[in-house]
């Protein structure tokens, strides 16, 4: 994350990027609370910080899921 606005609302926005890998990737889709936001990879975009935070826990929680599968490959 990194610079951090506030819009007329007092929401707080960050500035995000969604890294592009080799592979292909489609847009990523996040929804909060009816809200639903599609991130193109690579572009920065500004989003509500939920919407930051929500990406956040997508890549611990994918980081999790390599370790188990790591663990339990054999």
């Amino acid at each position: 994350m990194a610079e951090i606005k506030k819009t007329a609302t007092g929401e707080k926005m960050v500035t995000i990027k969604i890294p592009r890998t080799k592979k292909a990737q489609p847009d990523t889709f996040v929804s909060v609370n009816e809200r639903t936001w599609q991130i193109k990879p690579g572009v920065e975009v500004e989003v509500p910080e939920c919407v930051a935070e929500v990406l956040q826990h997508r890549e611990e929680m994918l980081e999790k899921i390599m370790e188990f599968e790591e663990a339990h490959a054999n």
